[in-house]
């Protein structure tokens, strides 16, 4: 009897929860087409993208205070009726971080074949989660995964060892997250880098202090709508653009074959090769440095201060002679500090004389050649020796992550864990099967559409980007043509995703759009192994000290959601919440919020409960009747 009316209960609140993100999902598209009719009514830009802000903010602060409890069972695991579907969409939404959202594609793009190691691992991590943790973690009914280790083996050393392994690991990823909190906030903003972190930390707390898992849960729910949502749009947009076909992830394959017709034509191309040889003599002139060390500082100063001098009494244009005094003050100031600059400056170069950029061909499987000399046939066995091994250390390090083995707690039994292990998956997929197709649209547009163009035609997003941090984004007319070349632009795999709603020509509410989405990402980010970078140069510019051009208003600015790596965990109420317009965001009775550690717990029925059941038994299901 107590099953029957836990599965009806269930059904009802997941019957409500249908209704209610239904309702959601559809006032989301509403408004995202509103503020485009606005803006074709002339709405200025910086206007859209912080009503983005403010009304994602305030959605998730919303849910956040309206999903507040003092119960121990909601706060830490939202009452453990999250239904299986429901728990999925969390889960990828909580997944869907710098790493998978924002990093995803950009390493696809710089890597080419390597990169598809992170998704064959992580998926595989799932894999390993259905069928190893996640079902026993439920099973053991506790709240976090030090409680877990300490009930299965006893004792307090291994829920210590817990404690430890779990905050080593989560530091690491919050780094990331909190440095994109900061990027993306300054980038919409306009703000300082470090107020812009303290702004999306305030939003995280917002939204999650007052409810725990139970907040967390229902806004990541409504997260993963606004990051799909955000993620396809420009995708099938490039799609429809190179293609006239709506499909990305079934027609990038003739577009792979575009690229690598480009990728031959730029290897041979004689501008390209130009701007490989001037890296070449700048790496030359590097190691001849290196090897003598001593007066080359004192003879870089002098020429810094003389370009000084010169170009103050010739009455030169304020951004050349700023241009000029920087390059003095970044002049090292003694013998060791030389060295260590002009390493770097040497190996930017190296990579600047490599074809392409240094990026390999992006349909190429491993480095070397199997068939080649033994340098080619070494090279290509251990590329391949360390494919494997990533995607194993990814699938075992995806497996043990504490913050997705805790979305498993939340379900209403073992078998619905498992099922939520399926649904996350299912949404996850729906990412990943679309990470390649962007990678590859996004770089045929960069080599027949941005490669080759006027430095005084560029888009205006690379004017923008760069302004926000030259590591992402920046250009320099190596060989002083005025034209574009590839091995001119140096590119970070991040902008790759947050540039692609302007890379493709949307209007700018679809970068608005991805403000939310991707600040969220950030949040919740963990950044994959490597960040690859296109030539790190120490010193990036734009168009080669030249004074800078205007190319427009600053666009595809993204932000995403108030919503940090938690944003969204909450449980619901099932049938009995009162009404209230979010399902299950309700106080329990003072008479439930305290438990003794074994109550007496009865069905409807009035069954009485086993003598002596272990603490994941006397946990009721929604519908039964507990008393101390």
């Amino acid at each position: 009897m107590a099953t029957t009316i836990s599965t009806q209960s269930n059904a009802a609140f997941k019957k409500q929860l249908n209704k209610v993100y239904s309702f959601y999902t559809g006032g989301f598209i509403a408004f995202v087409l509103i503020l485009a009719v606005l803006e074709q009514m002339g709405l200025n830009r910086e206007w859209i993208g912080f009503i983005f802000l403010l009304a994602t903010i305030g959605l998730y602060a919303g849910i956040g205070v309206m999903s507040r409890t003092t119960d121990a069972d909601e706060y830490y695991v939202a009452g453990r009726r999250v239904p299986a579907v429901y728990n999925g969409m969390a889960t990828g939404a909580d997944w869907m971080s710098a790493a998978s959202f924002i990093g995803m594609a950009g390493t696809l793009y710089l890597t080419g074949y390597s990169g598809l190691a992170f998704i064959m691992g992580w998926t595989g991590g799932y894999c390993l989660v259905a069928f190893f943790p996640a079902p026993y973690l439920r099973k053991f009914g506790q709240f976090t995964i030090p409680d877990f280790l300490g009930e299965r083996y006893g004792g307090n050393v291994p829920r210590f060892i817990g404690i430890v392994a779990a905050i080593l690991c989560s530091f690491t990823y919050v780094v990331a997250q909190i440095y994109g909190v900061g990027i993306i906030t300054s980038r919409l903003t306009g703000v300082a880098f470090e107020i812009g972190i303290f702004l999306g930390l305030g939003g995280i707390l917002c939204a999650r202090s007052p409810g725990g898992m139970r907040a967390v849960t229902w806004t990541q729910v409504a997260q993963y709508i606004i990051l799909i949502i955000a993620y396809l749009i420009p995708v099938i947009w490039l799609s429809v653009k190179q293609t006239s076909v709506p499909v990305p992830q079934l027609v990038y394959g003739y577009q792979m074959e575009k690229v690598t017709a480009l990728e031959n034509k730029l290897a041979s191309d004689p501008k390209e090769l130009e701007v490989r040889k001037v890296f070449a003599d700048r790496s030359a002139a590097l190691d001849a440095k290196l090897k003598n060390p001593g007066p080359a500082p004192a003879a870089d100063r002098a020429a810094a201060e003389k370009k000084v001098a010169d170009l103050t009494a010739a009455n030169a244009l304020a951004p050349q002679l700023d241009a000029a005094r920087k390059e003095l003050a970044a002049v090292p100031a003694d013998e060791a500090a030389a060295k260590k600059a002009w390493t770097a400056a040497k190996t930017a170069a190296d990579n600047g004389n490599k074809p392409l950029a240094g990026m390999p061909r992006h349909g190429a499987i491993f480095a070397g050649d199997p068939n080649g000399d033994a340098a080619a046939q070494k090279a290509y066995n251990e590329s391949r020796r360390n494919f494997l091994a990533l995607i194993f250390c990814l699938m075992v390090g995806t497996a043990a992550l504490p913050h997705i083995l805790m979305r498993y707690y939340t379900t209403p039994s073992v078998k619905e864990a498992r099922q939520s292990v399926t649904w996350s998956l299912f949404f996850i997929f729906l990412l990943y099967f679309t990470a390649p197709a962007t990678a590859v649209l996004v770089k045929y547009e960069m080599f027949s559409a941005v490669v080759g163009s006027s430095f005084d035609a560029l888009p205006y997003w690379i004017t923008a980007w760069n302004k926000v941090d030259p590591a992402l984004l920046s250009v320099v007319d190596v060989n002083r043509d005025g034209i574009l070349q590839l091995g001119e632009l140096k590119i970070g795999g991040d902008i790759v995703v947050l540039a692609t709603p302007a890379i493709g020509g949307l209007p700018y509410v679809i970068s608005g759009l991805w403000r939310p989405a991707a600040r969220r990402g950030a949040v919740h980010g963990r950044r994959p192994a490597a960040d690859h970078r296109q030539r790190a140069e120490p010193r990036p510019v734009l168009q080669d000290d030249r004074p800078e051009r205007a190319h427009g208003p600053p666009g595809d600015a993204v932000e995403d959601p108030a919503a940090d790596r938690g944003a969204g965990r909450g449980g619901g109420g099932g049938a009995e919440t009162g009404g209230h317009p979010v399902p299950g965001f309700r106080r329990r009775s003072r008479s439930r919020r305290r438990r003794s550690s074994r109550p007496r717990c009865s069905a409807s029925s009035g069954s009485a409960p086993p003598a002596s059941p272990p603490r994941s038994a006397w946990l009721p299901a929604s519908g039964s009747r507990c008393t101390t």
